[in-house]
């Protein structure tokens, strides 16, 4: 038994090895990139934090959503030099908005989404000209009008009346943060609950 058991095995590696003994095509890998100098900066005034205050529970909508919030805060990107960018939106509080496209407000202590919030563009200079917001969700092969930045969205800018990213030196967003907690009969508020919203926006050269 052992002996029938070691020329099988031995049978099979000859099997899998012989091809490649005497394989003659062969297959290239091609990497490709870009190294460049140029680098952008994106910063938020105010230190990017949006302070709803107290919101009492009695105020809030019993079957949809409440506004509790809208707050001016304004986005810049600097660059050394003038390059097409985008800004990817990533939700840190993920799984926890009350809404598919927008940015979570966290979770009660029972686990229920407190609510979500939306930066609305109000307005959008490149290099000081007047442009439009567009947005991605295919990584950029296609581009649409966009008034906020929406997740797991690329975000970008297009000279107005076109909808191809551009090359910018210095972008400034104004933006509207506005802020919504869930139905009230969807959480739980005889506790304290704490708003607690979070998100990045990641620069993605185009």
């Amino acid at each position: 038994m052992i002996k029938k058991y070691l020329a099988a095995l031995s049978t099979t590696a000859l099997i899998g090895v012989a091809p490649y003994a005497v394989a003659a095509s062969s297959i290239d890998l091609t990497v490709t990139g870009l190294i460049t100098p140029r680098a952008c900066t994106p910063s938020l005034s105010d230190g990017g934090t949006v302070d709803v205050g107290q919101v009492q529970a009695k105020d809030l909508n019993l079957t949809s959503d409440t506004i509790v919030g809208s707050h001016p805060i304004q986005l810049t990107v600097a660059c050394d030099a003038s390059t097409p960018f985008a800004l990817n939106g990533i939700d840190n509080k993920a799984g926890t908005s009350s809404s598919n496209l927008y940015f979570g407000l966290g979770l009660t202590s029972n686990n229920e989404k407190i609510g979500y919030f939306t930066p609305s563009i109000q307005s959008a200079l490149a290099d000081g000209q007047p442009v439009h917001s567009i947005r991605s969700t295919d990584n950029g092969a296609s581009w649409t009008r966009i008034y906020q930045i929406l997740k797991d969205n690329l975000t970008s800018v297009s000279a107005v009346g076109t909808l191809t990213p551009i090359s910018v030196k210095d972008l400034t967003m104004e933006l509207m943060i506005y802020t919504f907690i869930a139905r009230a009969d969807s959480l739980t508020l005889t506790d304290d609950v704490t708003i607690d919203g979070s998100a990045t926006f990641e620069m993605k050269y185009l």
